[in-house]
């Protein structure tokens, strides 16, 4: 033992110099190793004792842009590689609150970190501000969006139905009074049959802007709770190449005549639901527009008008997809001409002539002035027009009967024609008597 003590006092300051120089070098060691750093992390605000303002008729909020705050932790870099957002804990404690008559309430904050001294915490405010307001509960019908997605290419959505169709929301009077709209969002993705979709619920503020996921959390609840909202989806099939008829109403000035009517586009493609569609196969495929639509009444000289298609369709159908909602409509007035045919009787036709009757005319010729321009008109001849009377229901003896004429289109009969008849009984020759019989 002496021995030992001996030692330890020989060159003793050598010694102790020694020991200072190890413990600076475990120190320089440690902190290039394992530094004293800080990180910042930006953590959510938990709010504590809420029923401290959250009573009654009064509700506090808090804007998205004060729900989180920066939080410095000051800590040896090893344990700062264990530390995330996680772990940290920011208190906005309601009974804490100071002055309730101040515009805003000023909420003080506080950090905890396992681990960490409440004196390495830092945050990047103390306090945060809150709105407190009246409770506001409005209803809203909820509409149904399909986004940039489509069912199968012979598909289109038709109606939507969803379920719940309107929600009862509940929250801070300023947020509410945002709100213009509730959407069930869904997917239609290639679609190719009638299904339900579970649709998620967002919410529109009167910009058309989205109300954030953090204000729906926060700031709103919905009676019966969150809904879980379903749509039904009915899928309408396509239609191509239907044929555009239009009708219009009036006559053109004393003298004129319509001679054409152009559509562009002539057809259209249309979606529609099954009853829909089977009611436009038993119309030709074809669809017709009321004739008020466009008037020629005294018209002198084209017509021109644009007509709106989405308001002509039938109920349960559509235009479709990328199909132009207006089509461009010419009706040609052209002015007349008139000549004038004779027509040999012989050549008129005879309809619904009793079996028991002959027919006489009263005249050899029948003389029939027309009307039109173009190409048409011009074609008629004496030749080639057909001339009819309808003798259905007459009896025998003298009369007048009206003559029908089919002429090509834009070509008219200028005046009626009638013509002059005598409708006879057959006589039945008297059989022959034979010598026997005498």
């Amino acid at each position: 033992m002496k021995k030992f003590l001996g030692s330890f006092r020989n060159n003793i300051g050598l010694k102790l110099i020694s020991v200072l120089v190890a413990v600076v070098i475990w120190y320089v060691v440690v902190d290039i190793d394992d530094p004293v750093v800080t990180n910042t992390y930006t953590v959510k605000i938990t709010v504590e004792n809420e029923a401290y303002i959250a009573s009654g008729k009064e509700i506090y909020h808090i804007d998205d842009a004060n729900k989180t705050v920066g939080v410095s932790v000051r800590a040896n870099r090893s344990t700062l590689r264990g530390i995330s957002e996680d772990d940290i804990t920011v208190i906005a404690d309601l009974t804490q609150i100071v002055d309730m008559d101040r515009e805003p309430v000023m909420v003080p904050l506080r950090a905890e970190c396992k681990g960490v001294p409440h004196t390495n915490i830092t945050l990047s405010r103390t306090t945060i501000p809150i709105t407190i307001e009246s409770i506001a509960t409005k209803t809203f019908a909820v509409a149904v969006d399909t986004g940039e997605s489509v069912p199968s290419e012979e598909y289109e959505v038709g109606r939507l139905t969803a379920s719940p169709d309107q929600v009862v929301i509940n929250g801070p009077e300023s947020i509410i009074n945002q709100i213009d709209t509730a959407v069930a969002r869904i997917d239609v993705t290639g679609m190719t049959m009638d299904s339900a979709r579970e649709a998620k619920l967002i919410l529109l503020g009167k910009d058309q802007s989205e109300i954030s996921e953090d204000t729906i959390q926060d700031d709103l609840t919905f009676e019966g709770g969150t809904p879980n909202i379903t749509v039904y989806v009915e899928l309408w099939k396509r239609r191509s190449d239907v044929v555009l008829d239009v009708q219009y109403h009036g006559i053109p000035a004393e003298g004129y005549h319509v001679e054409s009517v152009t559509t562009t586009p002539d057809t259209i493609t249309v979606v529609g639901d099954r009853q829909a569609l089977l009611k436009l196969t038993q119309d030709g495929n074809i669809i017709s527009t009321p004739a008020e639509l466009i008037d020629i009444e005294g018209a002198y000289e084209d017509v021109l008008a644009e007509i709106n298609l989405t308001e002509i369709l039938p109920e349960n159908m559509r235009l479709a997809r990328n199909t132009a909602e207006e089509a461009a409509t010419t009706i040609a007035i052209r002015s007349d001409e008139t000549k004038e045919l004779v027509i040999d009787v012989d050549n008129i036709q005879v309809q619904n002539l009793d079996s028991n009757l002959a027919v006489s005319y009263g005249q050899a010729e029948l003389t029939v002035r027309i009307k039109g321009s173009g190409v048409n008109f011009d074609s008629v001849t004496e030749d080639n027009i057909e001339a009819l009377i309808d003798l259905e229901g007459l009896e025998a003896g003298d009369m007048s009967v009206p003559v029908s004429f089919t002429l090509p289109a834009g070509v008219t009969v200028d005046e009626a024609v009638s013509l002059n008849i005598s409708l006879k009984e057959k006589v039945t020759a008297p059989a022959e008597v034979s010598e026997s019989d005498e």
